[in-house]
């Protein structure tokens, strides 16, 4: 009793495939070498391949008529849409790497208008230095041209001088020469006074 309980049941399903297996390669292995049968089945094979190429043909007319997709049509739509998500995955790495470059252009023109308002602040302080020193210049010619006129009112003063020193030299001279002259008659009057005898 205790070798039946130990009986399993799938020990015995296995058994009984195993048997079925051996039945079935023994009844393929004989009709594989029967040449009759092989070459009826080679027929039996053309006859349903062109059976299924005229199914198929009428299968896309009527489908074709009845404006309903075909089997080849869904294949090419499948095909398409597999090309298009290829274009697209494509187009949108594409545009990942544009974005990439037009967020480092967008970066560097940042950079590049901040370095140019830098610039462009020293240029304006440096304007704003060079306009002060401009005016300080203007206001320098100026007094330059002032100095330069007094200069030449000096020089017309000093020329002037000059005549008025020569003038005074001259008058001099002339008040000398006077001088000569009144002691000049001054002797001839007494001169003449001694010659007329003194007496008056």
């Amino acid at each position: 009793m205790s070798e039946e309980q130990t009986n399993n049941p799938y020990d015995s399903f296995r058994r009984l495939s195993v048997m079925w297996e051996k039945g079935l390669n023994d009844i393929l292995l004989t009709s594989l070498d029967n040449k009759e049968l092989i070459r009826m089945t080679n027929l039996g094979v053309g006859m349903h391949s062109r059976y299924i190429q005229r199914l198929k043909r009428n299968q896309e007319l009527m489908a074709n008529m009845m404006n309903i997709p075909t089997k080849r049509d869904v294949a090419s739509v499948a095909k398409l849409t597999v090309q298009a998500e290829e274009k697209v995955d494509t187009l949108q790495q594409q545009i990942w790497t544009l974005q990439d470059s037009f967020t480092l252009a967008n970066k560097e023109q940042q950079q590049f208008i901040k370095e140019m308002m830098e610039f462009n602040q020293k240029l304006n302080k440096e304007w704003e230095k060079l306009s002060t020193d401009f005016t300080e210049a203007r206001k320098l010619t100026g007094e330059l041209k002032k100095l330069k006129k007094e200069l030449t009112a000096s020089e017309e003063i000093k020329a002037a001088l000059e005549d008025v020193k020569k003038e005074l030299v001259h008058l001099r001279e002339t008040k000398d020469e006077v001088d000569q002259l009144k002691k000049l008659l001054k002797k001839e009057k007494e001169e003449a006074v001694l010659i007329t005898g003194g007496t008056k």
